[in-house]
Order: structure tokens, then sequence, then C-alpha cells
């Protein structure tokens, strides 16, 4: 059994009918709840995946799904006997999907005025678009995928780049970290998460990952600030497995791990988190530091899961994390007691060398700002792209197109401009 499913989120699925139909009369005076995003598709497994939602105020809700626009089924998000309830944030885990099927699915958000335990006031269903999703599998012949990295909650930058990645309509969209500058409040954390590429004038139309799935892959600035704590509520973690490393998740109430190892088509792809740009033990850190112990049973993750045959089987192999594994001469690498890293020391140490030895190609990071592509030496025989900034002069999107004769790369700047290409031959 899946520990989340135990400790986390239950996916229940029933008709529509058995809970709360959504005819049913409402309290007045509930009624001021909006929805303030998109829904975000995260997490696809091969039968299953996570929705999460932006909410303005005090609500409970659930996802109705089906194989047709009838739906039929909901999916209620509940731990320990109780339904799910925010201020900001909603997220529901769809599980046992019949696989390579398309499915149809819509959030229904339920205002909730909480006066004490006896007293609940449920406001008038807010009953989103339905939208259509066919998640990726490892049995597509091809793999078409989107990279962006340190948005920093710039908005031009976001709505070009979200425009962009709907007209290539890739199979998955990644991104590589630094959604924020740090996060202050819930409410902020939700509308940076959830609301990229929404349209302006209805936020709960449109959405970069609304119709295909976002693996998200945190970054350094993702971490900071006093409310950093609630973004799993939003962009939420890939659920347990029994065989993780404890230190993945150690909480008694673990929300999941950000590592992943996902296959589309001909591709293998590695997530990893690099965590914070300095040691645990510096200062700045108020002594809240614990990325050492994590970093570290990520590497016991990335050895069981390089093991896989869906994964030691692919033609390619790519891994992402933000900050980059690979350093030019000179930089810092963020395991001293001065200054930042400018890449991982800390993850090269212990993640590099599996990946080589696993005959994984390709690197994907950001965290500089600096766009650049590092060709394999004889140091490190793997190349890594660095991503842009979050300037719309410095911003990049990366394409990442796959069948099983060739790998192609496409780095391009605003205006889609090609600045740099990568092509690689299936793995021997």
């Amino acid at each position: 059994m899946k520990r989340r499913t135990f400790l986390g989120s239950l996916a229940a699925a029933s008709s529509i009918s058995g809970i709360a139909a959504a005819d049913e009369p409402k309290a007045p005076g509930v009624d001021n709840v909006k929805l303030l995003s998109p829904p975000v598709i995260q997490n696809p497994g091969e039968d299953a995946f996570t929705v999460a939602w932006a909410v303005s105020g005090m609500a409970t809700g659930w996802v109705e799904w089906g194989t047709t626009p009838e739906l039929g089924k909901q999916s209620i998000p509940a731990h320990h006997g109780l339904m799910s309830m925010s201020e900001y944030a909603l997220s529901a885990r769809i599980e046992n999907l019949p696989t390579d099927t398309p499915i149809y699915y819509r959030t229904v958000t339920i205002p909730i005025h909480y006066k004490n335990a006896y007293a609940i006031e449920r406001g008038t269903p807010l009953v989103g678009k339905t939208r259509k999703l066919k998640l990726p599998t490892a049995e597509a012949s091809s793999c078409s995928l989107t990279m962006v990295n340190d948005t920093h909650d710039h908005a031009d930058t976001l709505n070009a780049l979200a425009k962009r990645i709907e007209a290539i309509n890739p199979d998955a969209h990644l991104w590589n970290g630094d959604a924020c500058n740090d996060f202050h409040n819930p409410q902020l954390m939700a509308r940076i998460c959830l609301t990229p590429g929404q349209h302006k004038d209805q936020p709960e139309h449109g959405g970069w990952a609304s119709t295909r799935p976002l693996l998200f892959v945190p970054g350094n600035h993702d971490v900071r600030g006093r409310d950093a704590r609630t973004m799993p509520e939003a962009l939420t973690p890939w659920p347990l497995n029994d065989d993780d490393p404890h230190r993945l998740a150690p909480t008694p109430l673990a929300m999941g791990r950000y590592c992943f190892a996902k296959r589309i088509g001909p591709v293998a792809i590695i997530g990893l988190d690099t965590g914070e740009d300095k040691p645990d033990n510096r200062d700045v850190f108020g002594g809240m530091a614990a990325y050492e112990p994590y970093r570290e049973a990520q590497r016991d993750w990335l050895l069981k899961v390089l093991q896989q045959n869906e994964i030691k089987n692919a033609p390619y192999l790519l891994a992402f994390c933000h900050i980059p594994l690979i350093g030019l001469e000179g930089e810092n690498d963020g395991t001293g007691d001065t200054g930042y890293a400018s890449y991982s020391g800390f993850g090269q140490q212990l993640w590099l060398k599996p990946l080589v030895d696993a005959g994984c190609q390709m690197l994907f990071s950001g965290h500089t700002h600096r766009h650049r592509i590092d060709k394999p030496s004889q140091a490190f025989p793997i190349y890594q792209v660095v991503g842009g900034g979050p300037k719309t002069k410095d911003a990049r999107l990366i394409h990442i197109q796959a069948d099983n004769k060739q790998l192609n790369v496409k780095v391009e700047d605003l205006n889609q401009t090609t600045v740099n290409a990568v092509t690689l031959k299936p793995r021997s």
C-alpha cells in the first residue's frame, strides 16, 4: 500500500450522486469565494494524477471525472476522516484510472463558512470547466517536453512562455525551480504556483498545465519565506512508495517527495531537488535547514530508480535539477562558509556519478539566470543545459522532442529564435 494513501490524501472514487450533489440547497451569505486559477495537473502516473487549484477563501471541494464528458465519478481529498478545507489552495488525487484512455475532469469547489463544529454553512458550488486530458505513457512512440526555469513571478515572462507552451502542446511541461523570490503568505504562494497561463478576464480558464501534466522541480528560492512550507499544498509532491528512504519525508504526516522518475515514450526523466545553495550550518538559516540529509536520501532513492526496467531500458535518460551539478572554473560550489552556490557541490558529490554510470546523457538546470550548454568532457562525460533568467531578454524555453531515432533539444528566446540546439542518439 502506498504510504500517501494511508497518511495523506484519500482519493475516494464514488458516483457523483453519492456525496453532496452539486444542486442541493445551499446556505445564503456564504458565496464570497471565487476560483482564482485553472486546475493544474501534476504527479502523473500511468493510471493516476493530482489536480490543484487556487481559491479566494475558505472552501472544500473535489474532482469529478470519467472517460466521457458526462463524467460520473468523484475523487474527494480527505485525511483521517476530514475532507480537505483551505483558504487558498485545494488538491485531489485521482487514482485507478483506465490506462491509455482520455480522461475528462472538472473541479467542484464549495464555499464554507465555519462557525463552529455544529454550525458549518455551505455556499453555492463553483463548478469548473470540463477539460480533456490524456496522460503520457511509457509505451508512446515519441515524447515532447518543454522546460522553463527561474521565472521568479515575472508576469510578462510567464505570459509569453505559457503562450508558447500552449502552441507547442507538449506531452508534459517541466518547471525547473525558482517559481518565486520567496513565499511570505499562502495566498501569494497559491497565486504564483497555480496561475501561469490563466486567462486575464477568466482566471479559472486557460493554464499551462490544465490539459497536460506539470513536472515541478523545486529551486532554492522556492524554500524561502515564512510560508514556503505551504507550497506542497499547491505544487504537490509525488506520493511516497513503501520502499522510499524515510529521510525523503520523515514527518508523521508525510506529504510525499519532490524527486521523481517518469518514463514518457522513449525518454526516462529523473527529477532531483538540490535544495538551498549554502550548507545547512550557515547562520542565515537560523538552524532550520536540513537539506544535507535530504540530498543523501535522494541519492539512496536515485540508486534504486536507476535500476527500474522502464528507466534502465529507455533509449534516452535525462535528469533535471534546479542548481547545476557542473560549474565553470572558479565558481563557488556552495559547500563552504562564504558566498552561495553557482553549482551544487553537494549534488555533484552524491548524484553525478550514479547518473553518469547509468548512462544519463544530459542534465537540465537553471539558477544562474544565464543560458549555456556545457559539452561532455573527460571529467564530466555528460551534457549540461542551463536555462535562462526571469527577465524577458534572458528567458529561455527549452523544447525536447524524441522518437526512437533521435532526441532534439532546442533552446528558444521569447522571440522564438533558436539560440542553441543539440541532438542525441539513443543509448546503446
